[in-house]
């Protein structure tokens, strides 16, 4: 069983309980283990010493689906990265263009050096954030905020609001190539850099 859907019926089973209620209801090879392991993944709240909370939907919600505590975290971050696709234009645009990403549903989009995938893989596993790596295969559904790391083996970058992203030119290299989800995107950006673009998605494919 998933700890999620364990929670799910933990949730309502009992709001608070003991460690030798839980022992005596749910079957498990090392109790101790999962409501450690639940613990630390946001589940529960330990209240004292044998004692747990079950974290109510909006908590855990809010903890899971904190958009703004993702990006802070890239903040701090050493190695070098740059927020590519959606989230590029999404920055160039000042937040004013966003598509096909919801509080339920939001990757975020992470250019990194090939060089420097471990290193990501090990910090992102540390600090429990969900990763995808762009091109394996799927392992698990994702939901809420994950990263999406695409491993390159040298790209540019530039810096906005201490984030850094993709140049001007890439992003509207991408907007250009995803014509049907971006051409508003790239009116955005035409008028914000007057960067005299007379392109249409009629012009582009000619």
């Amino acid at each position: 069983m998933k700890y999620y859907e364990l929670w799910i019926i933990m949730w309502k089973w009992k709001k608070e309980f003991l460690v030798k209620e839980f022992i005596s209801t749910f079957q498990t090879p090392n109790p101790n283990k999962t409501l450690f392991d639940m613990t630390k993944k946001g589940f529960l709240e330990k209240i004292e010493r044998g004692k747990y909370r079950v974290v109510s939907p909006e908590k855990l919600f809010e903890n899971r689906i904190n958009i703004s505590k993702s990006y802070n975290f890239l903040k701090k971050i050493k190695l070098k990265y740059s927020l590519t696709g959606p989230d590029a234009v999404f920055l160039w645009t000042r937040g004013g263009y966003q598509v096909g990403r919801f509080f339920g549903f939001y990757p975020i989009y992470l250019k990194i050096l090939k060089s420097d995938l471990k290193k990501w893989k090990q910090l992102l596993k540390s600090n429990g954030i969900s990763y995808y790596i762009q091109g394996e295969p799927l392992k698990q559904t994702y939901f809420g905020v994950f990263y999406i790391l695409v491993p390159e083996q040298r790209f540019a970058n530039k810096k906005i609001d201490n984030l850094y992203v993709d140049t001007l030119a890439e992003t509207i290299k991408f907007c250009k190539k995803n014509i049907y989800q971006y051409e508003p995107a790239l009116e955005m950006l035409n008028e914000m850099y007057n960067l005299d673009m007379e392109v249409r998605y009629s012009e582009i494919h000619q």
